[in-house]
């Protein structure tokens, strides 16, 4: 179990932007030892020049991008370069988009799926190795973070694919956690809701969601909810000094959580309200 930060070898990714920079931000201002993971080389030296000047010991960079075999391939030698291991290791890249099943290409389930659910999976190949060898050393007290979302654990509408991605992390995570444990390993999924995050501008949407009005609800979504990067930061490192295994944040989500606990009839009346309705038809 990890107590305290300082000088620990935490890994981000995703770490240029978003939850990821807020992450590393956060552990930055306890003094860590960071290497930051994301595809962008300019948005990860800004980043990084960031978050030197807020206390971090040690930062370093590098460009990779999670949905490719080849590069992520790279990251044991870059851990090597600062440590034997990471101590902590904060999986944040993650993409996002929206429509109805039967309107998302395949193409697009592809591209959520590698990024998503395989850019996690590829992340914890290339770290574990090194983490199960200073365990098996007798050196444990390491960490494992995966940031997934509100939509894994609950199926709101319009939101299948990308749900499906997220609700597969969180059983990974689950899974490991309980493969880990015997080596000192804590795995914690993490859920938040709409945060407030340049991926609120980036939110592609297909087929009949593909239109102003609902472009304008996804907005209001995030604007409503109030969630800040910053505070799922916090929460999160609040949760590995405590080894949580789950944490929900938002106010929406932690309700629909509850919810589908206590009452699923009831969510499902919510959810059914939300779906998009199809174009109506012309009267024959």
């Amino acid at each position: 179990m990890i107590r305290e930060f300082r000088q620990k070898l935490c890994v981000v990714t995703g770490g240029s932007s978003g939850i990821g920079l807020a992450v590393a931000s956060a552990l930055a201002s306890e003094g860590a030892r960071l290497l930051l993971v994301a595809r962008d080389p300019a948005a990860l030296d800004r980043a990084a020049q960031e978050l030197r000047g807020r206390g971090a010991s040690e930062v370093r960079v590098l460009s990779a991008d999670v949905a490719r075999d080849d590069e992520i391939a790279r990251l044991p030698a870059a851990i090597a370069t600062m440590g034997p291991c990471a101590d902590l290791v904060v999986n944040c890249a993650g993409i996002v988009s929206g429509g109805l099943l039967a309107d998302v290409p395949m193409a697009e389930w592809r591209r959520l799926h590698e990024v998503n659910v395989m850019g996690v999976l590829r992340v914890l190949h290339a770290v574990l190795p090194g983490m199960l060898a200073r365990a098996a050393r007798g050196d444990g007290g390491a960490h494992i973070v995966n940031i997934a979302s509100g939509a894994g654990l609950v199926g709101f509408p319009g939101l299948s694919a990308y749900g499906a991605t997220k609700a597969a992390v969180v059983s990974l995570g689950e899974s490991l956690r309980g493969e880990l444990a015997d080596a000192g390993i804590g795995v914690t999924t993490v859920c938040p809701g709409f945060v407030k995050t340049p991926i609120a501008t980036k939110f592609t949407l297909f087929g009949r969601m593909d239109n102003a009005r609902t472009q304008q609800r996804v907005l209001d979504w995030f604007e409503r909810n109030d969630l800040e990067a910053a505070t799922v930061a916090r929460r999160t490192l609040d949760a590995v000094r405590r080894d949580r295994a789950l944490v929900v944040i938002g106010r929406d989500v932690v309700s629909g959580y509850w919810t589908k606990r206590i009452a699923p009839r009831v969510l499902e009346r919510v959810l059914r309200r939300m779906a998009p309705r199809a174009p109506r038809r012309d009267a024959a």
